[in-house]
């Protein structure tokens, strides 16, 4: 032990302070720092600073963008991201590299094919989904989302998804026919959507497949509104072909949404929120009160019922946001209920 600290004080890492007293065999009182990058080197271990600095330089591109930068600020004061360090600093460019991609596209992207045209690897991007979960955030310390909501926020697909109607009217499409919503639905491509034709009582999106399905039966023996699938989170390449849809609709209906009742359900609500705002309308909340079955559903945790009711107030919701219940409840479990 002694031969190696005499040999980082010859480096001049370290200086040793001896006891006065014991002659060859006096003991070490003290070992005092006197040059970290020298220890460093010494050691052949990396300091702190120069992982950071490594880091920083890495995702210098990105500046601004995301949460680059306040990443880079919790490094800096040695605190981890959900286990994650400035070591990890060339897995976040790889996700901002992923997330460049992706905006200079306006349709969905298989995310094996994406994976493999970047990265050669075509199972990289789903090892990074945390890490795009993380930069596409709201903050840093937002709740962790499940990985099909953040890819489908983003616009990455496992597979092809149609785009998913039920009701009256017909569908303005790219270089075909208008289409008529057939009974009990319709599926078409996002990005052939061009329009509608008709002149529904109401629209409903419907965050899950399942509620889709029933909902799409039903309607079809009074075809009166309008049932829109939006297949969990909706991509932007569905939230253009929604805009398109909406903005077709002259007599302005009520809109409303329907899905789970926890985190990710208001969450997806506030999104689709925006889209409505885009077109001149506002979204209201259908069956999202988890009061109307007290007797059903999950306690949520704190930071969860937070969450919820951050996102409710999102969508322009905030009379519901302010008596949302602190309980979870999916959507799947609530009795079949449309708008007349």
């Amino acid at each position: 032990m002694h031969e190696r600290m005499r040999a980082a004080a010859s480096a001049g890492a370290i200086k040793l302070e001896w006891a006065r007293q014991g002659g060859g065999d006096r003991p070490l009182d003290a070992v005092v720092l006197q040059d970290l990058d020298r220890l460093a080197d010494h050691l052949q271990r990396p300091t702190s600073s120069a992982i950071l600095g490594q880091a920083a330089a890495l995702l210098a591109p990105w500046h601004g963008q995301g949460q680059v930068d306040e990443l880079l600020a919790c490094w800096a004061q040695l605190k981890q991201v959900r286990l994650l360090g400035p070591g990890s600093a060339a897995d976040f460019a790889d996700a901002l590299r992923a997330l460049d991609a992706m905006a200079g596209t306006k349709e969905d992207r298989i995310v094996r094919q994406l994976s493999t045209q970047l990265f050669g690897d075509s199972k990289r991007l789903e090892a990074l989904s945390k890490h795009l979960d993380l930069l596409t955030a709201e903050t840093l310390n937002a709740p962790a989302r499940h990985w099909s909501e953040v890819f489908g926020a983003i616009g990455l697909i496992k597979e092809p998804q149609p785009f998913l109607v039920a009701g009256m009217g017909k569908l303005r499409l790219t270089d075909q026919d208008d289409c008529t919503v057939i009974r009990p639905y319709l599926g078409v491509a996002n990005t052939v959507i061009q329009g509608y034709m008709g002149a529904p009582a109401w629209l409903l999106t419907i965050e899950n497949l399942t509620t889709f399905h029933q909902a799409a039966r039903e309607l079809s023996k009074n075809p009166s509104g309008v049932i829109i699938y939006t297949a969990g989170m909706p991509s932007p390449s569905w939230g253009q072909a929604y805009v398109r849809i909406l903005s077709s609709l002259e007599h302005k209906p009520p809109i409303y949404h329907w899905g789970d009742h926890d985190e990710g359900g208001f969450r997806i609500a506030a999104r689709i929120a925006q889209f409505a705002t885009q077109s001149g309308f506002r979204l209201q909340p259908w069956s999202m009160q988890a009061s109307r079955w007290p007797d059903r559903g999950q306690e949520a945790k704190a930071e969860q019922h937070r969450a919820m009711k951050r996102n409710a107030a999102r969508a322009g919701w905030a009379e519901l946001a302010d008596q949302l219940a602190p309980v979870l409840f999916e959507q799947e479990g609530q009795p079949l209920n449309l708008p007349t």
